[in-house]
């Protein structure tokens, strides 16, 4: 290389001349090939811009654009990297020159993607130019980019129209879809509110043009309402929020961070998908269970519950006579229970042989349907019932009793007596009614005696038959002792 710093004084030498003129000869000839090679791509990118124009029809002629670059070489660098991002190697062309001298094609090369390879290596600190030659391919199979356009390259309405060939349908398709992307009744837009909590306001792309009955947004709230909000939409002037019903929104309706869909409906935004839940209970706090929560008219209104819990109800109501037992039920909830009633055992006595009323079997007699005579229609058995062991004329001890039920009338009492214990006397005799009516008897031998005594009654008369002991530790046994048929006589026997 030439020496370039010289000095003043210094003495030009001729191995300088040589090396001066030999650069310059070098230059000569890199800027003939330069000039062949500009020759050559003029001539190809004539051929391609040729082969373009074929292709194009309303688009307008694409224009023949360059790049050009100088990059700094590192010591004994090769590969210098293209920086144009849309180079393509297969048809851009590109000339490469080292300082100041244009290289020839073979001391250079392109390599995948985009990488100037030198033959040699160069110094470092040498200048390597870089110049893109890049026509833009339109047609069918061509591909525009915005960055190597120049202006008024391509129409607008052309490569609009280029873009609306992919939507399905084509123009026709991309122009409806167009439409129904600015119809906001056939679509819902979607924005986050800002402004107050009850003075909302939203945005969105593209803006709304204008606020027509059915146009919807789904909005976010950003700040739960605390009364009767409203809502602007990009500009067109605030409108109420409103419930279907018509009714406005009350605090709490929009949370913070709850997502809603309003429809304009002319005058309000109405919530959509909100079902406005209509409550007809009757019930009050003294109808529900103390501790459990209700609603009755209101459904924003959460009410408690006052009735009294109580505990299982049970109970026995037992009948003794005239009186009707009851049971008091207090106020309020019960779980459940039992209330029982059932007659008093002593009431045995009032109730027909045979026969079991409320839990207590009976043992009055009924004569009415008997036929007089002396068969017996009530009969102890031939077990021997005992007195005790003591007792007297004045308190004697009951044995047998029946209750006769029936038509008034006599009946006959039957029965076996004998003194079976002791050295008195034992004694026996037919009560009626508590009352002693009959005649006494003695006995003081083990042996049994059979006494018949007819006892006039009426329906309901208790007979009885008691004994006592005269004097000493014995029994009174009496065996068989018979109530038989009413019969006609007036008189008793013996």
């Amino acid at each position: 290389m030439a020496k370039t710093n010289w000095q003043y004084g210094e003495i030009v030498t001729e191995e300088d001349f040589n090396q001066l003129g030999q650069e310059m000869n070098e230059a000569t000839a890199g800027l003939a090939v330069l000039e062949e090679q500009i020759g050559e791509a003029e001539q190809i990118s004539k051929a391609y811009t040729d082969q373009q124009i074929q292709l194009v029809t309303a688009t307008g002629i694409p224009k023949l654009v360059t790049y050009s670059y100088v990059l700094a070489a590192q010591q004994d660098q090769t590969d210098f990297e293209i920086p144009l991002e849309t180079f393509v190697k297969e048809t851009d062309t590109v000339t490469v020159a080292q300082n100041s001298t244009v290289l020839s094609t073979e001391r250079y090369s392109i390599i995948d993607p985009k990488t100037v390879r030198l033959a040699e290596g160069v110094n470092i600190g040498t200048e390597i130019f870089i110049q893109v030659w890049k026509n833009v391919p339109i047609g069918p199979d061509g591909a525009i980019s915005a960055a190597v356009l120049a202006n008024d390259t391509v129409t607008e309405s052309k490569m609009a129209d280029e873009m609306k060939k992919d939507i399905p349908g084509g123009v026709a398709g991309y122009d409806t879809f167009a439409t129904h992307l600015a119809d906001f009744t056939q679509q819902i837009p979607y924005a986050v509110t800002a402004g107050s909590a009850n003075a909302y306001t939203a945005s969105t792309t593209p803006a709304l043009p204008a606020l027509v009955a059915g146009v919807a947004i789904a909005v976010k709230i950003h700040a739960a309402n605390t009364g009767a909000a409203t809502l602007n939409w990009n500009g067109k002037g605030a409108k109420s929020i409103k419930n279907p019903d018509g009714m406005a929104v009350a605090s709490g309706d929009l949370a913070s961070g709850g997502i809603y869909t309003l429809r304009y409906d002319g005058t309000n935004f109405i919530l959509q998908g909100k079902g406005e839940v209509k409550l007809t209970g009757n019930a009050g706090d003294a109808q529900v269970l103390n501790g459990y929560t209700y609603y009755n008219t209101d459904p924003k209104t959460k009410r408690t519950g006052t009735m009294p819990s109580n505990s299982s109800q049970t109970a026995t109501l037992q009948i003794t006579g005239s009186a009707k037992p009851t049971k008091v039920v207090p106020a309020g909830y019960s779980p459940g229970g039992t209330i029982t009633a059932e007659l008093a055992a002593a009431l045995a006595s009032k109730i027909l042989s045979g026969n079991t009323i409320g839990g207590v079997a009976g043992t009055a007699v009924d004569v009415t349907v008997m036929t007089a005579g002396d068969a017996a229609f009530y009969d102890s058995g031939a077990n021997t019932s005992q007195t005790g062991t003591t007792g007297s004329r004045n308190s004697p001890l009951k044995i047998y009793a029946r209750t006769i039920n029936g038509a008034s009338g006599i009946v006959r009492v039957k029965f076996d007596f004998a003194q079976i214990y002791g050295s008195g006397t034992a004694n026996v005799i037919i009560y009626k009614n508590g009352i002693a009516v009959g005649t006494e008897r003695q006995k003081n031998s083990s042996s049994y005696t059979t006494f018949t005594e007819d006892i006039e009654f009426v329906s309901g008369d208790t007979i009885a038959i008691y004994g006592w002991m005269d004097s000493g530790p014995g029994t009174s046994s009496v065996k068989h002792f018979k109530l038989c048929c009413a019969i006609p006589v007036t008189t008793a026997s013996a």
